[in-house]
C-alpha cells in the first residue's frame, strides 16, 4: 500500500481560524474516544451534563445554551430517552411543554462519563503552565464575544 506524500499546507497556518479548528479537531477526536465506551457523542454528554444541573429544563432552553437548533436536538434527545437516560414530563408551568429530567440509568452513567472526561480536562490543562492557561481562558473568552461589524 502506497502512502501518498503530504501536501504543503504551512500557508494556511497563518490563519487563527485555521489553527483553532485544528486544535478542535485533535481535542474533539480524543474527547469522543473518551465517550466511546458510554456510547455517547459529545453533544449526548452536552445534554446530560445540563439536563443534570438544570432538572425540568425545556429543550428550547437546552437548544440555546449549546447554539443548536430544536429541531436538531430533537433527535438527540429521542435517542437518549430510548436509551432511558432521558425521560420528558409534563411542564409544571406550562403542561403543553415537556421538561427534560434525568433518569437514574442518566444519571450513573453522567457520573461515569463525567469523571472520565474530566480525567482528560485535568490532563489538557496539566499540558499548559498556570501563566498559559489564563491566557487561553482569557483569549477564549474574548474570540467568543468577537463580532465582525458589518
Amino acid at each position: 500500500m502506497s502512502t501518498d506524500p503530504e501536501i504543503e499546507s504551512s500557508n494556511l497556518s497563518q490563519f487563527l481560524g485555521f489553527r483553532l479548528t485544528r486544535v478542535k479537531i485533535r481535542v474533539h477526536k480524543v474527547l469522543l474516544a473518551r465517550l466511546a465506551p458510554y456510547e455517547l457523542s459529545s453533544m449526548e454528554f452536552s445534554v446530560l451534563m445540563l439536563a443534570g444541573s438544570n432538572p425540568g429544563a425545556y429543550l428550547r432552553q437546552l437548544s440555546s445554551a449549546l447554539d443548536v437548533s430544536p429541531p436538531n436536538l430533537v433527535s438527540v434527545v429521542e435517542r437518549m430517552v430510548r436509551r432511558n437516560l432521558l425521560v420528558r414530563l409534563p411542564g409544571t408551568q406550562d403542561r403543553r411543554l415537556q421538561e427534560l429530567h434525568l433518569t437514574e440509568t442518566g444519571q450513573a452513567l453522567l457520573k461515569q462519563a463525567k469523571a472520565d472526561v474530566e480525567r482528560f480536562e485535568n490532563a489538557l490543562e496539566q499540558s499548559l503552565t498556570a501563566v498559559e492557561r489564563r491566557h487561553i481562558d482569557s483569549a477564549l473568552r474574548k474570540l467568543a464575544a468577537f463580532q465582525l461589524d458589518g
